[in-house]
């Protein structure tokens, strides 16, 4: 085959033809496959043509069920018999140097996954194992062809010498197998993408956080002297500013991984499976098995299981919020006891401070009993704000422009957010948004969420208002500041009594608790919605009104 012709062939591969091991196991230990996948690159795309995808990534990537399909099986056998010389032999110089460059770059992209936390720890190591898939296929059809970019010593593996000798790189080729075998989107949005820089990746991947770990991964093993030519275009040094790394952090995974034993193992069976006569019949009388025992009896069942699984999930996050509310509702019932009790020997001290200092001619003991007035007085403020939470006064629900709780909170707070050398940025929205609720209390709830905001900031720091209409019957406000987001102990006590994420003494913690009280108490909900590497944000929820009802008429 002519050299140019070698990139057009390999890119109209019907199939990367896995090895003998692997086909056997197919056809008689198909769950066990889940384990094996990183060994074999072809068997890892065969599966990922025929093999519905787990429900939950985080626990691997195929459904084990499927794997038992009929199917599978059939594919296989199908493939190896209408086709020839697809398979990769594992003693060819491109396959060595792909299996020196992987037993690096997969771990390194694993625990890149886990330690940024933006991507399937799986899914990092499929795409990984699939990036040089231009080279796999090219080799496949002519393993000398393949190795010849590799013999220049002056750029090794340039897609500019790819190209001169095959016609195509090994980015169109992989981007084109992609399409043409339908790789789920997670995985073929990212092959033949990798030489691109981050922010034109974003607009072609399907999943960013995916695109820059394996990227990263890649380009810091080419960079290590494993070059295949697969990054060019990359800038590490956005994707060490995207993951929020540190070169430190990033040499610390490397010499990890240099420490590790091989974790991708080679084959024991290396001989072609075109060349075994009675696969295809194995993998066919697999097939048949599956079907007369019930295989997909099998696979409904796991789905099921599967679906019950989920609701059980659902249920214990219902759970938990329901702990969550007892135990406001608790705090709520002894603070208002407390409160009580707290009041009346308040008054009696701050009231006798008062009539001696009236009287006090000594100035050292006048400046003590003022002491004592100033902390009476904030006690007083602290036991008043705690009954406030406690038992806030009954709401007047009435109709309320959502404009005219924006501009009251806006008045309110701008002063405070000058002062702290804040920006405070309120949307806009339609005189005809309304929702249902008391003015007061829902001004008073909002405006204490956007001070928490503003003095999160800090200065120089931004505090953005907006609205979010989102369904017909709640209004949604949204409040997101620059500030450094909540940590995970921040996250489980925010709403939480006197928790403050500050430091001892600038601040009593019943902020958030009450805004979140009084909003429930009009119908609606408070909660933190955490955004990857965005803004912090709150979001307060309004029951939505759409029509003057009778009272509304009489009030107005």
């Amino acid at each position: 085959m002519s050299g140019m012709a070698v990139g057009r062939a390999a890119a109209a591969l019907p199939w990367l033809c896995p090895n003998t091991e692997s086909l056997i196991r197919l056809a008689e230990q198909p769950t066990t496959l889940t384990q094996t996948w990183l060994a074999d690159p072809a068997l890892l795309a065969l599966l990922l043509r025929f093999v519905p995808a787990a429900p939950y990534p985080a626990n691997g990537l195929f459904c084990p069920a499927a794997l038992v399909s009929s199917s599978l099986a059939d594919a296989a056998a199908a493939f190896l018999a209408a086709s020839s010389g697809a398979w990769l032999s594992p003693h060819t110089e491109v396959f060595l140097r792909y299996r020196r460059f992987v037993q690096r770059a997969i771990p390194l992209a694993q625990r890149l996954a886990t330690l940024t936390r933006r991507a399937v720890v799986d899914q990092a190591g499929a795409v990984v194992s699939l990036a040089p898939l231009g080279w796999l296929a090219v080799a496949a059809i002519d393993p000398g062809a393949a190795a010849e970019p590799l013999h220049d010593p002056q750029a090794p593996a340039s897609l500019e010498i790819q190209r001169n000798l095959w016609g195509l790189d090994q980015n169109a080729i992989a981007r084109r197998l992609a399409a043409r075998w339908r790789l789920p989107d997670w995985i073929a949005t990212i092959l033949g993408h990798l030489n691109l820089p981050l922010d034109a990746a974003k607009a072609v991947v399907a999943n960013c956080g995916l695109f820059a770990v394996t990227q990263l991964a890649l380009c810091e093993t080419e960079r290590r002297g494993f070059s295949l030519g697969l990054t060019e275009g990359a800038h590490r040094e956005w994707l060490l500013e995207n993951l929020h790394i540190t070169e430190q952090q990033l040499e610390e995974c490397w010499q990890a991984v240099q420490s590790l034993p091989p974790g991708i193992p080679s084959s024991h069976q290396e001989s072609n499976p075109y060349k075994v006569p009675l696969l295809r019949n194995l993998l066919r009388m697999a097939a048949e098995s599956r079907r007369r025992n019930g295989a997909s009896l099998v696979v409904r069942l796991e789905d099921r299981l599967d679906q019950l699984l989920e609701a059980v999930a659902q249920v214990g996050h219902a759970v938990e919020q329901r702990i969550h509310e007892a135990k406001l509702a608790a705090l709520a019932e002894l603070a208002a006891g407390a409160g009580h009790e707290i009041n009346n020997p308040l008054a009696i001290i701050s009231g006798h401070a008062q009539r001696l200092f009236r009287t006090e001619p000594d100035p050292a003991r006048g400046e003590a009993l003022q002491a004592i007035i100033r902390q009476s007085e904030r006690i007083a403020g602290i036991v008043r704000d705690l009954m406030h939470f406690a038992r806030p006064p009954r709401p007047q629900v009435r109709r309320v422009a959502v404009g005219d709780i924006l501009t009251a909170v806006r008045q309110d707070l701008q002063r405070f957010a000058d002062d702290r050398s804040v920006q405070l940025e309120v949307g806009s929205v339609g005189p005809l948004l309304c929702v249902r609720c008391d003015f007061t209390q829902t001004k008073h709830a909002l405006a204490a969420v956007i001070r928490n905001a503003i003095e999160a900031a800090g200065d120089g720091g931004w505090v953005r208002l907006s609205c979010r209409e989102t369904d017909e019957d709640f209004v949604h406000l949204i409040v997101e500041d620059s500030g450094p987001g909540l940590s995970a102990a921040d996250r489980e006590h925010a709403f939480d009594p006197f928790y403050s994420g500050r430091s001892a003494g600038r601040g009593r913690g019943l902020g958030l608790p009450t805004a979140w009280q009084l909003v429930r108490q009009n119908g609606g909900d408070l909660s933190y919605d955490p955004t990857p590497n965005g803004p912090t944000r709150f979001v307060l929820t309004l029951p939505r009104s759409l029509t003057l009802d009778f009272t509304d008429r009489q009030s107005a």
